[in-house]
């Protein structure tokens, strides 16, 4: 959180104004500058290529995020020099053999692009990467073409540095400073489900997607460790225990209020103190991020059960009962672990806790079909592009190569549009040629440069969408920019048509080889759901059967992909035209998205609980032995693409699904010698059960929207 000492130059300068500036105007402003200075300082030393400069700074503002931390700057260095190298390594290889040359380029690059799209991160390192690898190339010439690719590199390069320092010196985007609010906010959140976690669902809905988001914004932060008292590990440690935390939160606030529940002291004794204690101690973790006073721990505790009075209980409510105890009791032990980091922390001498052995981030994410696809349709690109070169040898050479296969990214499988951008650009055009002919030829002074450039790099980051003002933008590269200006207007039009030939050729493989409207893409993304989400049910109910081992690895990646598969679902659900589709509801269908997000959580947590509870001998005889219905059975039936008016009637009756688990507990339970088993063996049996009921429940809630929405309608051809 910023002290008065820790404020910049900026701060104090904009504390003065009577008015403060957003951060999308501040934003434009630096891009704007930026691009000033990567214009001007060349013209002034006489370097050639400064729209390279130019260009990559677009590049990066309209792909990067406003960050511009001096290691990201490094970062993106890194990536241009590794493009240089690899760029100029295959020229050296196949100095004389183009074809040769031209198919590794292809490959090399299509690797690059397909990592990008896996990377979670700030993709715009790899895209340098990418671009600079095609730069370096100059059109099939071999005169001069190391000082050519070292030219390129060094504006890249140079492009990098301007847009770093000015993101770093000029209204610098401090990560650090939301760190501890976020955390306090998502604390001050969590004690607020905590207490309302047997309210009515609507408020439990609303809490829980609340929830879901603080804990993506609190995983995103870093913390600046040149001031913080932790290092990132340290950080990373205590978003592990928030994670653990809403994962016990969401379990206890998933469903309904049960009968049983306002008798808890009647089943476990000290529930009273327990509950007493989890609120006294969520409440001062929120404090202690503000006030930073110390907290007071309470012992470890262990829930004493009334045993018979639990018995009277049927087995589903047993169950739930014993759940709920232990995730209170999981609860509390997690918050515990979080206070004494806490404590740590913010003691006079901050000291450094022990470190659980915790998962990593995955910084990529591997295997992606639409990034696979998107592979493919950058490589087709880039051929298809490359044999337009050749052949019609059009203005800007191998440039519409690099345009097409560079910018493909931002438009395969995206809600980008080519014929967006299309119209963007023609509006640049005109705007540009207005400039080209009224107003360039009357400039005669830096500064009056300085300030057209500014005003149209401003015009474009301000005024159109991020992902978009680029091509807007390009339009002053149709200037050709120079110390010595030569106003040619057909050389003028020539550069034009060389946009449009890329932006045509994106066009066209928008829609070829793979359909990319939105209605078609929901559908796969929905039946993948259902595909995915079957085979992580399966992977907990087959031991050491036939086929296992490809079941482990399928299921591992439908863990790694599942959420990714609804968060695009969401996606494409947001983007179709109801217009087109009368008896579809916008708000039902993402009412329904919302719904299998809630189902893939819990699904994902039954999966890893299966696996952690693998070895317990009473689940492997639940799963083995007992015919309960199977929820992967009713997935497998939507993934082939059944309707559920298709889909037999008990899979859609909660309360006769109910029954039937019931009757085949009561079957299981009955043939069980207790004694035979420890405390935790049943324990982690009860919990499983309970679970598995959640994740009907959750399942129960998306079938009720399915019931609304009308899916064969969106099969229908719109042309």
């Amino acid at each position: 959180m910023n002290t008065e000492k820790n404020r910049t130059l900026w701060e104090s300068i904009s504390s003065l104004l009577f008015f403060s500036l957003s951060d999308k105007l501040k934003f434009s402003i630096k891009v704007s500058l930026s691009v000033v200075l990567a214009y001007l300082i060349p013209f002034s030393q006489g370097w050639s290529q400064a729209h390279v400069a130019a260009i990559t700074i677009m590049i990066i503002a309209a792909m990067g995020s406003v960050n511009a931390s001096v290691m990201k700057g490094a970062m993106r260095l890194l990536g241009t020099l590794t493009g240089a190298i690899i760029g100029m390594t295959l020229i050296a290889i196949f100095p004389q053999d183009r074809l040769l040359y031209l198919i590794v380029l292809s490959i090399t690059v299509t690797t690059v692009l397909y990592i990008l799209r896996a990377y979670k991160g700030d993709n715009s390192i790899f895209m340098l990467t990418a671009m600079t690898i095609l730069l370096v190339f100059k059109n099939g010439e071999v005169d001069d073409v190391f000082i050519y690719g070292i030219d390129r590199t060094f504006m890249t390069t140079f492009g990098i540095t301007i847009y770093t320092l000015v993101g770093v010196f000029l209204w610098p985007v401090n990560t650090k400073d939301n760190s501890e609010e976020n955390a306090a906010a998502f604390s001050s959140l969590q004690f607020d489900l905590f207490l309302k976690r047997n309210e009515k669902k609507e408020e439990r809905v609303e809490l829980l997607e609340n929830l879901l988001k603080h804990e993506q914004l609190l995983s995103s932060t870093t913390m600046d460790v040149s001031t913080a008292s932790m290092n990132m590990k340290q950080w990373h440690s205590l978003v592990y225990n928030y994670k653990n935390i809403n994962e016990f939160l969401i379990l206890l606030a998933n469903h309904d209020k049960e009968k049983y529940a306002d008798n808890f002291p009647l089943y476990v004794k000290n529930y009273v103190q327990l509950e007493d204690e989890i609120s006294i101690l969520m409440k001062s973790i929120s404090n202690t991020w503000i006030d930073k006073q110390e907290i007071v721990i309470p012992e470890h505790i262990e829930p004493e059960y009334q045993i018979k009075i639990i018995e009277t209980l049927s087995h589903l409510e047993h169950a739930s009962l014993l759940t709920t105890i232990q995730n209170m009791k999981k609860l509390h032990n997690e918050l515990r672990i979080l206070a004494k980091k806490l404590n740590n922390i913010i003691s006079p001498i901050p000291t450094f806790f022990e470190l659980e052995d915790i998962p990593k981030n995955r910084h990529f994410l591997w295997g992606d079909i639409e990034h696979l696809k998107g592979a493919l349709v950058t490589f087709i690109i880039f051929w298809a592009s490359t044999i337009f070169w050749i052949t019609m040898n059009p203005p800007g050479g191998f440039l519409v190569v690099v345009a097409a296969t560079g910018f493909s990214v931002m438009t395969t499988f995206s809600p980008l549009k080519p014929s967006m951008l299309i119209i963007i650009f023609t509006l640049s055009f005109i705007f540009s040629a207005l400039m080209y002919v009224f107003v360039l030829p009357n400039l005669h002074y830096g500064w009056e440069l300085g300030l057209f450039i500014f005003g149209y790099t401003f015009i474009s980051f301000h005024l159109i969408n991020p992902k978009m003002s680029i091509f807007f933008a390009l339009g002053m590269v149709l200037m050709v920019l120079s110390n010595e200006m030569y106003y040619d207007f057909s050389f003028f039009l020539l550069l034009l048509l060389l946009f449009y030939l890329f932006l045509f050729c994106l066009q066209f493989f928008y829609y070829i080889p793979f359909s990319t409207k939105p209605e078609h893409l929901f559908l796969t993304m929905k039946k993948r759901f259902f595909t995915f989400s079957h085979i992580l049910l399966e992977r907990g109910r087959k031991y050491d059967k036939g086929g296992y081992l490809l079941l482990k690895v399928r299921a591992k990646y439908c863990d790694a992909h599942l959420m990714s598969t609804v968060t695009k679902m969401q996606l494409w659900a947001s983007k179709i035209d109801v217009n087109y589709f009368n008896t579809i509801e916008k708000s039902i269908l993402m009412g329904f998205t919302k719904e299998c997000e809630k189902f893939t959580y819990m699904l994902k947590l039954l999966y890893h609980q299966n696996l952690a509870m693998k070895d317990n001998p009473l689940i492997k005889q639940l799963m083995e032995t007992y015919n309960l219905p199977s929820l992967s059975d009713l997935l497998n039936e939507y993934a082939l693409g059944k309707e559920m008016k298709d889909i037999a009637p008990f899979w859609k009756d909660e309360k006769k699904t109910v029954e039937k688990v019931e009757e085949s507990l009561a079957q299981l339970l009955s043939d069980i010698d207790f004694n035979a088993y420890s405390e935790e063996v049943i324990s982690e049996l009860y919990e499983n059960i309970s679970l598995r009921r959640n994740v009907w429940l959750a399942f129960f809630s998306c079938q009720e929207m399915m019931e609304k929405i009308d899916f064969k309608i969106l099969e229908r051809s719109r042309f």
